[in-house]
């Protein structure tokens, strides 16, 4: 691909001071030869990169001129930027607080459109043994699997965890059935002798702990 003057553009001065449709036309450039006119369609439908982002794949299929390496790329963006940081955050070597547990977490979620759950495990010093997926779908909805959430717990030794979901479409706050769900595996883990550290409500990027909102105090831990 040759510079030309958007290219030139792009490398040589700010990119703020570019419109998002010009950034998006570079982009489309890789995959079809009209990306001007391709990408003015897509910001049309999508007029924000937020929507565009967050948007299914299959409808963005429909858009005219559209191909599958085009979608390729409009998904590959936010799954890099979502390792980025990714890899900033997993280079923190002790979380102690519930802030630390919060700026963690809240990558893995980055870009989601559905709700899930992840199961963040720790040591005694804080350290980071391993952060996984448990389920897609509300900690209601998707009914915490408590025998897996201790499997991980024992299999990686570790003495206490923190559980974190996210709320898509809502705001950063945990429901009644989140409060309810929480105490009963805090419970089952009580019983092995290992914390249930915090449990950590996601919403873009925002998040809420539920132990310094104090659900935790209200009943009694």
């Amino acid at each position: 691909m040759t510079k030309d003057r958007l290219t030139r553009r792009f490398l040589t001065r700010d990119p703020d001071a570019m419109p998002d449709v010009q950034l998006l036309e570079l982009l489309l450039r890789f995959s079809v030869e009209d990306a001007a006119g391709l990408a003015a369609r897509i910001m049309e439908q999508y007029p924000s990169i937020a929507a565009l982002i967050e948007a299914d794949p299959e409808r963005l299929a429909e858009i005219k001129g559209m191909n599958e390496e085009s979608v390729l790329l409009l998904r590959l963006v936010p799954e890099l930027h979502r390792r980025y940081f990714l890899s900033r955050s997993q280079g923190e070597t002790r979380l102690l607080s519930s802030t630390d547990f919060g700026r963690y977490l809240l990558p893995y979620f980055y870009g989601a459109r559905d709700e899930m759950i992840y199961l963040l495990l720790l040591d005694a010093a804080g350290k980071v043994l391993n952060c996984r997926k448990l389920g897609q779908g509300s900690v209601n909805s998707a009914n915490v699997p408590a025998r897996r959430l201790v499997q991980e717990a024992l299999t990686a030794n570790a003495t206490g965890i923190v559980l974190a979901h996210n709320h898509p479409s809502g705001v950063a706050l945990p429901s009644k059935e989140d409060v309810e769900v929480t105490l009963r595996l805090r419970d089952a883990l009580s019983a092995l002798e290992i914390m249930l550290l915090d449990h950590i409500v996601i919403a873009d990027d925002d998040f809420v702990s539920m132990r310094e909102s104090g659900y935790f105090r209200e009943y009694g831990y």
